[in-house]
């Protein structure tokens, strides 16, 4: 019951904020101590995208793309600023969290047993999912952004 009662209130701005460091803090670190730092442990990103064989330049530039995702956390918490429409920022809430499950879903761990990275990444990326499920993880700034609020007097 508390999970039900915490979802059905909103967190304050500086809440938002602050998740969302942590989360891009997290997400980079944990990506390049696994991906750079600790490559022997991993033993490769899956060379197959869509049954097609990739080529081992290729599979870098995906590695530094999949770095280059705690971008999107870090860019929202600096700026602040609202360039889209509410559901425009949802759209993009789910796009972040299958972008999470298909990084999950392509970092292969050397020991099939262990946790690593993957498992992280795959809980990580239930955040953004409840994010754009309950639609409470944006500031009260950008709320009603680029709405045109029309007062009717009675």
């Amino acid at each position: 019951m508390w999970f039900i009662k915490l979802l059905q209130k909103r967190p304050s701005d500086l809440t938002i904020r602050l998740g969302r460091i942590i989360f891009g803090l997290l997400l980079i670190g944990s990506l390049y101590y696994n991906l750079f730092y600790n490559k022997d442990a991993l033993d490769t990103i899956d060379n197959n995208f869509f049954w097609v064989d990739l080529d081992s330049n290729i599979v870098t530039y995906i590695t530094y793309f999949f770095l280059a995702v705690w971008l999107v956390p870090l860019i929202m918490w600096i700026t602040n600023i609202c360039l889209l429409k509410r559901k425009y920022v949802k759209i993009i809430q789910i796009i972040f969290a299958i972008l999470l499950f298909y990084i999950a879903n392509q970092i292969i761990p050397f020991d099939e047993d262990a946790l690593d990275v993957d498992v992280l990444i795959w809980f990580m990326a239930i955040f953004p999912l409840l994010a754009w499920i309950t639609g409470k993880c944006i500031t009260t700034g950008c709320m009603k952004h680029m709405e045109k609020i029309t007062k009717i007097r009675v």
